[in-house]
């Protein structure tokens, strides 16, 4: 047998394994032990063990490539809005927290572009809004379910185009990158083809240049 007819047999069987393309993509698994498997699979020869793992190398790369090329290509179709003085409410989760941020959607104008975010979590609430508004929220709600806020905030936009809303690992990527600027995520927020990022403000310059070559990434 050809090592090309292995290198075809090896792909059917990867393309075929989600669970095992998974693992590879991972590095959590021994090339020469997939090979082993893979051969007994395929009713191979033992003598084949070589060709099946270069098929396997091979596999793994051109899939890595696939996959950069088609995030290269989102981000540099990519737009970023900044947005300032925002700030990062968290409540306690009760009733009276969500009638409250109920009057909040009453006076906030979003129609006017003012910010207004809401996530829930399991023992919490978070509402994120323009700073300009933190009066009117302290007016309606009561101290005791406040558990904290964090002021200094930028909220960054980053607009993808239709494409993003099947990709994969575009949050991995932003956040690794950050991580790696020492950029301290505050909150992030997918509502695809949008990803919204809140930082400090301190971290708005790292974070922009972060973004910047990401878009120019070859």
């Amino acid at each position: 047998m050809t090592q090309n007819n292995i290198a075809e047999q090896v792909n059917s069987f990867l393309d075929n394994d989600f669970v095992i393309r998974k693992t590879l993509s991972k590095n959590i698994v021994s090339l020469r032990a997939l090979a082993r498997n893979i051969i007994k699979e395929l009713g191979l020869k033992e003598s084949n063990q070589d060709a099946v793992v270069s098929a396997i190398r091979r596999y793994k790369k051109i899939k890595k490539d696939e996959s950069n090329e088609k995030l290269r290509k989102l981000f540099s179709k990519s737009s970023v809005k900044t947005r300032s003085n925002v700030v990062d409410i968290t409540l306690q989760k009760n009733k009276r927290s969500v009638e409250n941020i109920i009057k909040l959607n009453s006076i906030v104008d979003i129609e006017k572009g003012e910010m207004l975010i809401t996530i829930q979590s399991e023992q919490s609430i978070t509402i994120i809004i323009d700073e300009k508004n933190l009066d009117k929220f302290a007016s309606i709600s009561n101290k005791t379910d406040i558990i904290s806020i964090d002021k200094k905030l930028v909220a960054i936009n980053l607009q993808f185009t239709e494409d993003a809303r099947n990709a994969k690992n575009i949050i991995a990527v932003v956040s690794s990158s950050f991580s790696a600027e020492d950029i301290t995520i505050v909150e992030m927020m997918s509502s695809a083809p949008e990803l919204i990022i809140i930082i400090k403000k301190d971290d708005v310059v790292k974070a922009l240049n972060v973004i910047e070559k990401l878009q120019e990434m070859n």
